[in-house]
């Protein structure tokens, strides 16, 4: 079924003289919508009355312009295929814009949370005296993370 021009009605195909399929110059676009099922995207061209189907999202202008092509007889070169309703279910564009909410505060969170380490770390070295080591020990964290926060602190990373 891969590939095949599938027709949505019963109605008979246009052929011309000995039965050939009818061509005509291509002066027009033609849309296709495409939905997703599972497996497979499924892809109509209403003007047409006409489906098929592809695997893949890279596929599916290919698929469009062959079933266009084969079904007008012309070379799929001279079809043109506008591709409408690629968009996903209305449910995964609210859990994406959510989830890039939540990334969005969590980054600004963790920033602060850095901010908040290096004052800690500059407290404890500089204006106590501890060395790094000794402030990891206090702080939970190593020596090495301890320089780290503490040459951003100064505005040096």
């Amino acid at each position: 079924m891969v590939g095949e021009i599938q027709r949505t009605s019963r109605a008979a195909p246009r052929t011309g003289p000995v039965g050939a399929v009818t061509t005509k110059a291509v002066d027009r676009t033609y849309r296709a919508l495409v939905e997703r099922q599972p497996g497979w995207w499924i892809i109509s061209v209403p003007e047409l009355d006409l489906v098929t189907q592809a695997r893949r999202i890279r596929d599916i202008r290919q698929m469009a312009t062959g079933l266009v092509a084969a079904w007008l007889g012309v070379d799929p070169a001279e079809v043109r295929v506008e591709i409408e309703d690629l968009t996903p279910p209305a449910a995964v564009i609210e859990q994406m814009d959510r989830a890039k909410r939540l990334l969005g505060q969590a980054t600004r969170e963790q920033e602060e949370a850095g901010r908040l380490a290096s004052d800690a770390v500059r407290v404890l070295v500089d204006e106590l005296g501890l060395t790094l080591r000794d402030a990891g020990e206090i702080l939970g964290i190593s020596h090495q993370r301890v320089a780290q926060l503490h040459h951003r602190g100064r505005g040096v990373a």
